[in-house]
């Protein structure tokens, strides 16, 4: 909970005992006889509107934002290639990566099949193994992440020499087994499993690969922190997504508020904050969609409409949604990459 005068009578609600459920909690906080503190808060965009889509179909049929094999991040000429466009159509570069990962995205999935086939991954397998073909070869004539294919060989090789593992699933042994040779953790692992070239092609491939190979980041919770500032600072009450995963409710936004706010004129009881750009695109629909069905959920638990604030800005097929779509606006730039 945030400590912004809450009061000590609705934190003893909330925890009162072990039996108090989300449900009567937010019963109370949302019956029409409890008297809520009104906010408004006015949010002023960072850019003068959504982003027209046909900006982004123009920088898709420009062709440089997805080559065969390439799916690490963009460099040197590659991504002067991609800025230039952006700059001539008004978008920001930050933009342009957010839609080229979910295309990435899109793409691994969509050929995946090929490491699940049997004799597709027989083919593989004897290409890694037999001929020595390194993974950003076989990277670009699969068209699938070097880190994906890396994970498939060993996948089979682990099993091989210890059937007694089960599948290769990462909360199994076998899959523990795994993931700790591609992150490196257990020296004795990387030693029994792998050759010095399969070593070397493996540290080459993950820093070739953001799709198979994903790292933690800090940005996305540095994000959160600046909207809880920001909340903070305007004196509202919240409480943050553990707060409401140790109510119990089946959904958790990552602020849910418990004043009566208004942003632009429109009533939020939640707030969704993500780290990207909600693309219009048909070919990155999939991604805008979970963000619709997100909200739809929320919606049906706290009954009432929210907001989703993306970082890098939304699409003008995203205005007219019940949600209430913001970029960043008053937030602090500091995390944010603007070109």
């Amino acid at each position: 909970m945030t400590a912004s005068s809450l009061s000590l009578a609705a934190v003893a609600f909330i925890f009162v005992s072990a039996q108090t459920t989300a449900a009567a909690y937010l019963d109370h906080i949302f019956d029409s006889g409890t008297k809520r503190v009104k906010r408004k808060i006015t949010w002023e965009p960072a850019a003068y509107e959504p982003v027209p889509i046909s900006k982004e179909i123009e920088l898709l049929r420009k062709d440089v934002l997805v080559r065969r094999g390439e799916f690490g991040k963009l460099y040197g000429s590659r991504q002067l290639e991609v800025e230039l466009e952006c700059c001539e159509l008004g978008l920001t570069f930050q933009q342009a990566l957010s839609i080229r990962k979910q295309l990435l995205i899109k793409k691994a999935r969509m050929n995946h099949w090929k490491l699940k086939e049997k004799d597709s991954l027989k083919g593989v397998i004897s290409s890694f193994q037999t001929q020595k073909k390194s993974l950003a070869e076989i990277a670009v004539e699969l068209d699938l992440p070097p880190v994906s294919i890396f994970r498939a060989i060993m996948a089979r090789r682990v099993l091989e020499r210890h059937p007694d593992l089960q599948a290769a699933n990462r909360r199994r042994p076998a899959g523990k087994v795994l993931q700790s040779i591609i992150f490196e953790d257990d020296e004795e692992y990387v030693d029994t499993f792998l050759s010095k070239w399969e070593l070397e092609e493996l540290q080459s491939a993950k820093k070739r690969d953001m799709i198979g190979y994903v790292t933690n980041s800090t940005s996305p919770q540095d994000w959160e922190n600046e909207l809880y500032s920001f909340l903070d600072g305007h004196g509202i009450n919240y409480a943050k997504e553990e707060d409401l995963k140790s109510m119990g409710t089946k959904s958790t936004p990552d602020c849910l508020l418990l004043d009566d706010v208004s942003i632009n004129g429109r009533k939020v009881r939640w707030i969704e904050f993500k780290s990207y750009y909600a693309s219009g695109l048909r070919e990155n629909w999939w991604f805008t969609k979970k963000l619709l069905a997100q909200s739809k959920k929320y919606e049906d638990e706290f009954g009432g409409e929210g907001a989703i604030i993306m970082k890098s800005g939304f699409s003008e097929t995203l205005a007219s949604s019940s949600t209430l779509f913001l970029d960043s606006g008053p937030l602090s730039t500091d995390f944010i990459c603007i070109y």
